[in-house]
């Protein structure tokens, strides 16, 4: 179990602390995203219709929020591991409705396209992965874990994370562009996306550790959510990477640079995952699907 907390305390900032301190305030997680200017693209990719989106409105949020349910409903039911990575999406996907119905995004249509076609690509590898074909390796690291691995759901999340976010992203946002016709950025809505994961892992956290995994009732002793901080710091420097990944891949001249930076995307999510399944705790997958099937309900 040593081995198991010390790497995802390395990745998650991971402090012990009395339970008293659950009790302490929870600091916000600095959203540092917006400090950083966007750099100089080709406006000539701009956002489209895609598969589960052909008009951006709502509906595409909530259309996406359905297919989530109906998936984290069908592995929540089995104590599925892929469980914690599917209720994490949904989450994030209804803080994204709120914010959209908010008026808090400066380009809500662009993110409508981006989320549905971001989401596309996770359920492809999803259904790849069940049917025994291809997918890439970060997210086979990720799958291997969930399906045969001893990985607590920290590591299960952090898993899925990386690959969606460092392998996959930069492509959906190349593919839609960074900036509008005119030149104006979208960095604003990237970076609020920031903010919604802070507000939605606090939930998530709880919810772990009373259904799926009785690490997070350690993760739940750390003070005023460092283990949230640091988390979630973590996954808005992945995200801050695939956006000047995505600006890597615009601004390309050639073919052989665009390659350049897909060996580049490809090598940095492979580490990640190679790194976050290395804390395996020999044994752990026993002790998660007993906890899991004791503490089960349907609330997600």
């Amino acid at each position: 179990m040593v081995r198991g907390i010390a790497v995802l305390a390395a990745v998650m900032a991971f402090v012990a602390a009395p339970a008293s301190a659950q009790e302490q305030p929870q600091i916000p997680t600095p959203n540092w995203g917006p400090l950083l200017p966007a750099s100089q693209v080709p406006n000539t990719n701009q956002p489209h219709a895609v598969h589960n989106c052909r008009r951006a409105t709502l509906r595409c949020i909530t259309g996406l929020e359905s297919r989530l349910q109906k998936q984290w409903s069908a592995l929540d039911a089995t104590c599925d591991h892929r469980a914690v990575f599917s209720l994490a999406y949904l989450r994030i996907t209804q803080g994204l409705r709120q914010a959209i119905l908010a008026h808090e995004l400066a380009y809500p249509q662009w993110m409508e396209y981006v989320i549905t076609d971001f989401s596309n690509h996770y359920f492809k590898y999803f259904r790849d992965y069940a049917n025994g074909k291809p997918v890439p390796y970060s997210w086979k690291v990720a799958y291997d874990e969930d399906m045969h691995g001893d990985a607590n759901a920290g590591q299960d999340t952090l898993l899925a994370s990386n690959a969606h976010t460092q392998h996959d992203l930069p492509y959906i946002y190349a593919a839609h562009g960074l900036v509008t016709r005119s030149g104006a950025s979208r960095k604003h809505d990237h970076d609020a996306v920031n903010t919604i994961n802070d507000s939605v892992f606090r939930g998530l956290e709880d919810y772990y550790a009373q259904h799926y995994d009785p690490f997070f009732n350690l993760v739940e002793l750390t003070p005023a959510g460092l283990d949230r901080i640091g988390t979630l710091e973590l996954v808005q420097s992945w995200r801050e990477g695939a956006w000047r990944n995505a600006e890597r891949l615009l601004n390309a001249k050639t073919p052989a640079q665009y390659q350049r930076v897909q060996q580049d995307i490809d090598a940095n999510a492979n580490a990640w995952a190679d790194f976050i399944a290395s804390g395996d705790q020999q044994g752990y997958r026993s002790t998660r699907d007993q906890y899991c099937a004791a503490h089960r309900t349907h609330q997600p």
